[in-house]
């Protein structure tokens, strides 16, 4: 997996990094959601307000889903939120193994009271599910041995191969200064290699 890191690196290119205006206006263009539009309090908005920011400047790590929004697991056409939990420590190897066991344990809060105080913000935002978070640490009880962070996303099916989920790992992009927005590669980046395993 650390091929397909530095493969994904390499192909988008280090920040800062130059997008053409061909693809801001096509490839990179993620329209506002209807529902958005019609919610100016939703928290979404920081997302969309750093989308330029992310591409030009945002530093490509692995990233696994949480929780996301049951359609994006299906065809369709609907551009969906979702939950991404990831380190941006670039002193250590990220295991994806690691990452994906955060993740779980990260899900399995949902809808639970823990006893652990600093398990109840977590607990309560995925519960909730129109809560959004840029940058919430995870606390060391879930992951003693990197520094992890969770960042609500919103997924745009033309960046995924076959336009939905179809596994929950994936690189991503993250501003690693406040806010830290993330979003998926688009796929555009990614090796054939690893776009066959995600898309089985």
């Amino acid at each position: 997996m650390d091929d397909v890191l530095k493969y994904c690196i390499k192909g988008f290119g280090e920040p800062s990094r130059q997008i053409s205006f061909w693809d801001k206006i096509t490839y990179f263009r993620v329209p506002k959601p209807v529902w958005l539009r019609m919610s100016p309090q939703d928290e979404m908005w920081v997302h969309f307000k750093n989308m330029q920011s992310i591409y030009e400047n945002g530093m490509v790590v692995w990233g696994h889903v949480i929780q996301a929004n049951g359609l994006l697991f299906e065809e369709g056409r609907d551009d969906c939120p979702g939950e991404l939990v990831y380190s941006i420590d670039r002193k250590r190897r990220i295991d994806p193994e690691l990452l994906a066991e955060v993740a779980h344990k990260l899900y399995r809060l949902k809808g639970t009271q823990p006893h652990d105080a600093n398990l109840i913000p977590i607990a309560d935002y995925l519960t909730d599910q129109l809560t959004r978070v840029y940058g919430m640490k995870v606390p060391r009880s879930i992951c003693p041995t990197i520094p992890c962070r969770i960042s609500t996303t919103f997924f745009v099916r033309k960046h995924l191969p076959e336009q939905r989920l179809c596994k929950t790992l994936m690189p991503i992009l993250v501003n690693i200064e406040k806010p830290h927005v993330v979003a998926p590669l688009p796929a555009r980046y990614w090796p054939q290699s690893f776009i066959d395993w995600w898309s089985e």
